[in-house]
């Protein structure tokens, strides 16, 4: 199916050779072939650009500044119409020229229509109602049958296909049987045009026709499937317009036709045209002017997939990323000073948590949950092995910095969380459909951004079921980049290396499939250092007992942290790299090295309240 945007694209890659078979008495200087003039005697006044960004563009200064791309000069050479110069060129490129399968019945050949061209009712309907131009009318030759419109659609001036309209009722408009559904209006269209318009209504032909726009009309109006089979008849004829303007209906069945039309010539080629009104005639009663209708073709939109974007769309955001507006955030950071301006959890991402078990991954979690809280994010936490009672309660401890806060204390952080905080409230197992569904609520209702899942191993899928794993980050991933929120999920690591105690996970160490690794956006994860806290169990014991020499080592032993937080990957950061961190048994919150020793107090207790001991 080789329309003109291939053959011009294979042209331009094969400029030198096409130059030459054109103009063989021209000479190459740098990236141009130099002729005199477009009738190929020696000179250098018409060059043609023969590599590069613009291989194909070639200009004739002599002319006047005459120029255009390889088919427009084959066309000027060879002095032919563009439909026998793509036969041309497609011969020369070895390239065949598509074939269809003949229906089994051939197309009918209407007789002539008795009419005569309009001169009294249906010229005052055309002219009066209707708006349209005689010019309009005479150049696609509309006739006159009583009170009927005859629409005549001619093929290289064949008669292929009649309709006819009533002028006081159109919904008994008729066309003729077993002829082939061909467009209407091709008698109007220049033969070296590369583009056209393609809208919905013989009247509406016209009427762009008026506008300055030649246009085509579909036979069977919008909609999709049967209405648009006169693209069989078609599609060979449609192959030399490098651009197809789509002026079709505003209105749903438009649209569909515009989806067909679309998907089967081509969506590099379609342009869809919204004009101000309905159609292009509702446009021309209404006083519409030109200049209105000729923006709107211009600003015709591509029919680009969705997901193809140019880079310059995206400007803006690239600059919030080297220089973010101040007060706006574009992600959450961890409470840590260490990693605060290192790591950045940002929308349309996900996370993946793993360390040993018992090393602390939920509850460093839990206290980020609160920094994120802090920073204005809007949390929603589904922690499938600790009832929200439970890790509610570590929560608060974090919250307040606080061992043991009393019952004032408690309701005060309990509201604050409130406005920020939802729990998914099951202990157990769940599908990731239904926690989906759950979070798709939470999302769309009160604006949650940030969903931490708790853990990989409670989403019903089983320890060596490597592709359900795999299927179900895929899914966890999609919705996060669809939504624009991050997704933090707990899975664990393999097993640790008892004899040497062990280290700070990486990526590969994750339980399960490698594709759990391989599509986060971040892998983060946690260690404990067991023989670390076993040393400082001991020697404080022994500094207790009055040993001076255990409470040196003891001072030293605890400048040492207890927990690392590997951040084994960051794709959209540039740092990667581990921070140690010491933990508070009474608070549960972490610290780094360039955190204050005594915490953060999150909420403040009202007057006269008091913590507990």
């Amino acid at each position: 199916m080789i329309d003109i945007t291939a053959i011009k694209r294979t042209l331009e890659g094969r400029a030198g050779e096409v130059a030459e078979r054109l103009l063989p008495k021209g000479i190459l200087e740098g990236r141009e072939w130099c002729v005199g003039s477009i009738q190929g005697e020696p000179g250098r006044s018409l060059k043609v650009c023969i590599s590069g960004a613009k291989a194909g563009v070639w200009t004739d200064f002599a002319a006047g500044g005459d120029g255009g791309d390889l088919i427009d000069l084959w066309c000027a050479v060879k002095q032919i119409q563009l439909p026998e110069a793509l036969e041309e060129i497609r011969a020369w490129l070895g390239l065949e020229k598509p074939q269809f399968e003949k229906r089994e019945k051939a197309y009918r050949r209407p007789a002539k229509p008795s009419c005569t061209a309009p001169k009294s009712a249906v010229k005052d309907y055309l002219t009066g109602a209707r708006k349209l131009s005689e010019r309009a009318i005479a150049a696609y030759r509309i006739g006159e049958q009583g009170r009927t419109i005859v629409f005549p659609s001619l093929v290289d001036s064949e008669l292929r296909f009649v309709k006819y309209r009533p002028i006081d009722d159109k919904r008994k408009q008729r066309v003729e049987p077993d002829c082939e559904p061909v467009l209407f209006g091709w008698q109007v269209i220049d033969r070296n045009a590369r583009e056209v318009t393609i809208c919905e209504g013989e009247i509406d032909a016209p009427s762009l026709f008026d506008y300055g726009f030649p246009a085509l009309s579909v036979p069977f109006g919008g909609g999709k499937g049967e209405k648009q089979r006169w693209i069989e008849a078609e599609y060979e004829r449609l192959l030399r317009f490098e651009t197809i303007y789509l002026a079709l209906d505003n209105d749903p069945e438009g649209e569909a036709a515009v989806e067909e039309i679309v998907a089967r010539l081509g969506r590099h080629r379609c342009r869809r045209v919204i004009l101000p009104h309905k159609d292009a005639n509702d446009c021309l009663t209404a006083g519409i002017p030109e200049a209105e209708i000729r923006r709107c073709f211009e600003m015709a939109a591509t029919m680009d997939p969705p997901e193809l974007v140019r880079a310059g769309q995206f400007t803006d955001d690239v600059i919030r990323l080297f220089w973010p507006v101040e007060g706006q955030r574009v992600g959450y950071t961890l409470p840590y000073g260490k990693v605060r301006d290192r790591l950045l959890f940002r929308p349309g991402e996900f996370s993946i948590w793993t360390g040993p078990s018992g090393h602390g991954k939920s509850q460093i979690l839990s206290h980020a949950g609160v920094e994120w809280g802090n920073q204005g994010a809007k949390v929603c936490i589904a922690s499938l092995e600790m009832a929200p009672p439970q890790f509610l309660r570590r929560m608060v401890k974090q919250a307040g910095n606080v061992d043991r806060p009393t019952e004032p204390f408690i309701r005060r952080i309990m509201g604050w969380m409130d406005e920020w905080l939802w729990t998914f409230n099951l202990v157990g197992k769940t599908g990731v459909q239904p926690l989906l569904d759950v979070f798709e609520y939470a999302r769309c209702r009160y604006g949650c951004d940030v969903f931490v899942i708790d853990s990989l191993m409670r989403l019903g899928i089983g320890s060596e079921d490597y592709q359900g794993q795999e299927q179900a980050v895929f899914t966890l991933v999609n919705w996060a980049v669809e939504k624009g929120v991050h997704i933090h999920l707990v899975a664990h690591s393999r097993k640790a290396d008892t004899k040497t105690g062990g280290t700070a996970p990486e990526t590969e160490d994750i339980k399960g499939a490698s594709e759990i690794g391989s599509n986060a956006f971040n892998i983060l994860g946690v260690w404990r250092n067991r023989k670390l806290e076993d040393q400082i169990k001991q020697l404080s014991e022994k500094a207790d007992r009055g040993d001076g020499s255990a409470a040196s080592e003891l001072d030293n032993a605890r400048n040492m942290p207890p927990v690392i937080l590997n951040i084994a990957k960051q794709r959209n950061g540039d740092w990667e790299g581990k921070c140690g961190l010491w933990f508070d048994n009474a608070t549960y919150q972490y610290r780094s090295s360039q955190d204050s020793r005594f915490g953060v107090k999150y909420v403040s207790h009202d007057s006269g309240v008091e913590d507990a001991a």
